[in-house]
């Protein structure tokens, strides 16, 4: 059954430069572009020099303050979980939160309190490649602290009272300019436009000065008390309250369409192999480019093509029932090993695309070449014929959009083969 699949070139050799040149395709893939280790750098760097030089003047600290610290880096954290999705932005009900700690706690601690949560909420980042990029995109997110407490730091006397409104408007401006400084770096960073953040911007500012009133009120009526943590927590209910009545109401909606999605799924699927089609493909296409233009550089679109080594071979020889059998095998395996939440498509003919939006540490971790790779190495066989592909892998970035990565995987597919001389 193996005669005519066989060719001049060792398995063995063969096997070996692929996995050579995956080791080296790999490196590329997974190092953060260039312009996204800079604006790490920009933004990250100076939030850790300006944090600790605060640090370094705080007066001293008592006993109430720590324990109050340590329970509201608590409520800021569980704040920090909890989103309410809009069509212009999330909002996450933690300035009331950040609010009180300026307020009862020197101001040097603050931003010290909120880079300790950001780095509590995903501590496996550690583990990973590239965890210096990681953790200096973690300060940069919690330099929205340092403007209040620079203004705080220089012009507040250390209590919280309503005549001193102006004082606390202005720390709140501060934050604001920060949030607009460092939007900008990263959309610079990013070689995106400032205008895309604009709206979702206006958003968190709106819903935190709302809840900063919350924050001002509660320390204010309490005399920064321990009283003050109910009325901090009661906003973090209230959101996840509406968030969750609003999951079940996109549950309902789905619900009662259900039987149209089935439909319109079942005109989107291939029926040889039982994956996407062409159709659903594009659409999936479209989908990505949208999600991560709307992610303000957070999510990356990763792409493998896969080609199926031989089929004409197969065909002629074994047969065309073989040959589709083994194009069926092939989308099995890449169902198999796939990532949860990739489109999995065959685009015609004997060729197939793997699709993933996720995050830049997600597919790191994930492992999405070597994956992917893995599942066409023909641990699998089929009448004696081993299911084998060529594949090519890219993401955006550093791809421009997601239809460059395409092109830049189909090239990398071309050159896959041209290297193993196979049809």
């Amino acid at each position: 059954m193996e005669v005519g699949l066989t060719d001049d070139t060792s398995p063995a050799s063969q096997a070996l430069d692929d996995t050579l040149e995956l080791a080296r395709r790999r490196e590329r893939t997974h190092r953060p572009d260039r312009a996204s280790r800079i604006g790490a750098v920009a933004m990250g760097v100076p939030f850790l020099i300006a944090a600790g030089t605060l640090a370094a003047f705080s007066p001293h600290i008592t006993a109430r303050q720590w324990v109050l610290a340590g329970v509201l880096g608590v409520l800021y954290l569980a704040a920090g979980q909890v989103e309410f999705e809009a069509a212009v932005g999330v909002t996450v009900p933690s300035e009331q939160v950040l609010v009180a700690m300026f307020l009862v706690l020197p101001p040097t601690m603050p931003p010290v309190i909120a880079l300790a949560a950001l780095i509590w909420v995903k501590p496996s980042w550690m583990l990973r490649p590239y965890r210096g990029y990681s953790f200096l995109l973690r300060a940069a997110s919690a330099w929205q602290t340092m403007g209040p407490a620079l203004v705080l730091y220089h012009f507040g006397d250390g209590s919280a009272r309503l005549s001193q409104w102006p004082l606390y408007v202005g720390a709140l401006l501060a934050q604001f300019a920060l949030d607009i400084l460092m939007a900008a770096i990263r959309t610079r960073s990013l070689g995106m436009p400032l205008r895309s953040v604009v709206r979702p911007l206006g958003w968190t500012w709106c819903i935190d000065g709302v809840l900063a009133t919350v924050g001002l009120s509660a320390v204010v009526a309490t005399n920064g008390s321990f009283a003050m943590i109910p009325f901090l927590v009661a906003p973090v209910g209230l959101i996840w309250l509406l968030a969750s009545d609003r999951r079940q109401q996109v549950e309902r909606s789905l619900s009662l369409g259900k039987a149209v999605m089935e439909a319109r799924d079942e005109a989107r699927l291939d029926p040889l192999t039982g994956v996407a089609n062409r159709r659903a493909w594009e659409e999936a296409m479209a989908a990505a480019q949208t999600e991560v233009d709307a992610s303000w550089g957070t999510r990356i679109a990763a792409i493998a093509v896969a080609d199926v080594d031989r089929l004409k071979r197969v065909n002629d020889t074994l047969g065309h029932s073989v040959g589709d059998a083994l194009i069926a095998a092939t989308a099995s395996s890449l169902l198999r090993d796939a990532p949860e939440g990739a489109t999995i498509a065959r685009l015609g003919g004997d060729e197939f695309g793997v699709l993933w939006v996720t995050t830049r540490e997600e597919y790191e971790a994930f492992d999405f070449v070597a994956t992917l790779t893995g599942a066409m190495t023909g641990s699998d066989a089929l009448e004696h014929v081993p299911v084998l592909a060529s594949i090519g892998f890219a993401t955006t970035p550093p791809a421009a959009t997601v239809e460059a990565a395409l092109e830049v995987a189909d090239a990398e597919l071309f050159a896959h083969k041209q290297r193993r001389m196979v049809t």
